[in-house]
């Protein structure tokens, strides 16, 4: 009933309604819907007025988000029906803190031009903050107290049991009680560890979002009493043959893919898609699955992973590493020469990897035609031949579509052995990074629409369609900026945005970020509506099932539904319930996951670039605020000209999507000279100052100051 009231309201017809007229029109019980009502009210999606009629929250200019509040006392709120952030000013805070649920209201009329726009904190809603993050220092009279890491909280900490911790500790502090809005009274729960240990900054900012490298004792006894009869299950298994292998990157341990490739007579292709069977290891309901449930995925920051499943298991048992015999669920495809899959056969195997190649090598091998390397690899050479001709007209399949290709470019921080940043290098995909990537997309594509064509409950990974009035600010910013765009009667097509994306040019790249950004998030759910960046009308993630946990999903369901094949009307009830949950768990976690690495990365970006304040270096601009200029090095490091920082008096010209004074203006793409004026890798900010009179400055050469 949820689900219409909402679809019902969301019409444009819909006018405010009172309890007794909406039970008419949807021809429901006036008791049931009311309870529906004030659960959708409890949750602040309708309100009530005051002639106890409902509307949707969102016509009164009210929302629902999380605040994420800064040194400086501002802060941004994000929430799931914008694509964007909202700048909230210091005074229009409130009484919130960090990481609190909001109701706030938009203060301008421009809400989806994707930039960040204004905001006012009406309301809040929940105190998400339970566990800070911080520091046993001594204080006065060398009294011992907590003091937070996160320096955009503040509040005063009473400590009623400091446990074992001592001054040096880094520590967890739990909050009982919200005493008032500037007092909050707890305890420590947790050591994670000494302020001079290595990589204890990384391990603090981890364990904020819910991932830890230690496992539960559970699930270590569990781990410790895995008794398999591998020899049963190789008896029982397709014995895979070939020149298998993997392709990761060189630092790589959790390998979970493999691929083998053959030219067949009628010129079509075989390739196999070999995946760790992690669901075989994995037992639903065991203490393993439930840690992984929870985890929902591995995080990747910086030096180090944190698995989702033990190192036992991701790195060994389940990995497939060479020349040792691996359970797969394997995904066989005949490929046509445009790219269609005209067979495929899904199974349960047993493979031995010929080769752990890294994406190094095989770049050098297909890009710059290293003798060496094709004598090392002489034997698998014309695979990798085919796998690079295969992989381009797959490419060029699903260019024909429309699928988006952003190709932004990411920045990788390399650290010393005490995890201090040394330098921050810009990096590129190669051929070898395609080749897996189309690999994997075939076979997600395979298995999904195998078990679609069957009609059972499944997981899916879905991409809504964008919002139009968001592309449409966009296609302005585009046009402003020089690009020819025609937008078709019947409205913009993923096609659309695919020739502007090929279009823009490498001054403009910030236009790449601004268009993703307007881009609905992508997530897991049971309903199969399609994935609009990949123009799929049918995905799933079937590939990496030791660092998602969608993909132990989805092998289950392939065991339960092909293998042994489970489908009574019982059985498929269950199924679906579970996949509810674990689509809304997944999709969460990985938000998680995202927002850890990006702070984390903020974090080393900052830490570095403290070395270099007073530096003056080149830099391009990748977005223009109300409220500044954020301006990215060649190295992609980013940040903030505040608009105060700019001598002279401008303003943002809609319009125009530019800071404008008089005399001049600055708008994306723009080269400009920029000094380094502040890198605090506490706030995870940097700021930088315009230097005036020049366009051009040094190019960032990725030198630490000495």
């Amino acid at each position: 009933m949820r689900e219409k009231i909402l679809e019902f309201m969301e019409n444009k017809t819909y006018r405010p309604m009172t309890l007794e007229d909406l039970a008419i029109a949807l021809n429901e019980n006036e008791k049931e819907l009311l309870f529906e009502l004030e659960k959708l009210e409890a949750d602040y999606i309708i309100k009530r007025t005051k002639k106890k009629k409902y509307d949707l929250m969102s016509r009164f200019n009210l929302f629902v988000g999380k605040i994420n509040i800064k040194e400086k006392g501002y802060g941004f709120i994000r929430s799931d029906e914008f694509t964007t952030e909202f700048y909230v000013p210091k005074e229009l805070i409130g009484d919130s803190m960090d990481s609190d649920t909001v109701l706030f209201t938009i203060t301008d009329n421009n809400a989806d031009a994707g930039f960040k726009k204004e905001a006012a904190v009406v309301e809040v809603i929940a105190r998400n903050l339970q566990e800070v993050i911080g520091q046993v220092v001594l204080g006065k009279k060398n009294k011992k107290k907590f003091r937070p890491n996160d320096k955009s909280i503040d509040l005063t900490f009473e400590v009623t049991d400091f446990g074992i911790s001592v001054p040096g500790d880094v520590v967890v502090f739990e909050i009982d009680t919200y005493v008032n809005a500037k007092l909050v009274r707890g305890r420590i729960i947790k050591i994670l560890g000494n302020i001079n240990d290595v990589g204890i900054d990384i391990k603090s900012i981890a364990y904020k979002y819910g991932f830890e490298s230690e496992f539960s004792e559970d699930v270590t006894r569990e781990l410790k009493n895995l008794n398999i009869d591998y020899e049963r299950e190789y008896a029982r298994r397709r014995k895979v043959k070939g020149n298998i292998i993997t392709i990761d990157g060189a630092d790589a341990k959790d390998l979970d893919d493999a691929v083998a490739i053959t030219r067949l007579a009628n010129g079509n292709y075989l390739l196999g898609v070999y995946i760790a069977d992690v669901s075989f290891f994995v037992m639903e309901g065991l203490p393993i699955d439930k840690s992984a449930f929870e985890r929902g995925t591995s995080v990747y920051l910086t030096d180090r992973v944190i698995p989702m499943l033990p190192h036992k298991l991701s790195n060994d048992l389940c990995s497939l590493n060479p020349h040792t015999n691996k359970l797969v669920i394997g995904c066989e495809m005949e490929i046509d020469q445009n790219g269609k899959v005209v067979n495929h056969d899904i199974f349960e195997g047993v493979i031995s990897t010929k080769y752990r190649m890294t994406y190094h090598d095989v770049n050098l091998i297909l890009e710059d035609s290293d003798d060496v390397l094709i004598n090392k690899y002489k034997d698998i050479y014309e695979d990798l031949l085919n796998m690079k001709a295969l992989a381009e007209i797959l490419n060029r399949m699903r260019n024909n579509r429309g699928s988006l290709d952003f190709e932004i470019p990411e920045g990788k921080i390399i650290v010393d052995e005490n995890g201090t940043p040394i330098d921050v290098v810009r990096i590129e995909r190669g051929l070898g990074e395609r080749i897996i990537e189309e690999f994997m997309l075939i076979a997600n594509e395979t298995v999904a629409e195998t078990i679609t064509h069957l009609g059972l409950p499944f997981i899916y990974r879905v991409h809504d369609n964008p919002n139009e009035l968001k592309l449409n600010k966009f296609i302005k910013v585009a046009r402003l900026l020089g690009y020819k765009i025609t937008v078709p009667q019947n409205g913009i097509h993923p096609h659309d945005l695919q020739k502007v994306l090929y279009s823009i040019e490498d001054e403009h790249e910030g236009l790449k970020t601004l268009l993703l950004r307007m881009m609905a998030k992508a997530k897991y759910s049971p309903k199969k509506i399609g994935h609009y960046g990949l123009a799929s009308s049918c995905y799933t993630h079937f590939t990496a099932p030791i660092r998602r946990y969608p993909d132990i999903i989805v092998h289950r369901l392939l065991r339960k539904y092909l293998f042994k094949h489970e489908v009574s009307v019982e059985d498929q009830e269950r199924e679906l319930i579970k996949i509810t949950r674990a689509a809304e768990q997944s999709s969460a976690r990985e938000r998680a996951a995202i927002d850890c690495e990006y702070e984390v990365e903020d974090y080393k970006k900052a830490e570095y670039m403290e070395n270099f304040i007073g530096e003056e270096f080149d830099a391009k601009i990748t977005s223009v605020t109300n409220f500044g200029l954020f301006a990215a090095l060649d190295n992609t490091i980013e940040g903030l000209i505040h608009i105060s920082d700019i001598e002279g008096y401008f303003v943002f010209d809609e319009n125009s999507m530019a800071l404008v004074s008089k005399n001049e203006s600055f708008r994306i793409g723009d080269q400009i000279k920029i000094r380094v004026k502040r890198a605090s890798k506490e706030t995870r900010q940097i700021d930088f100052e315009l230097v005036r009179g020049e366009r051009s400055g040094k190019r960032y050469k990725g030198r630490r100051k000495k």
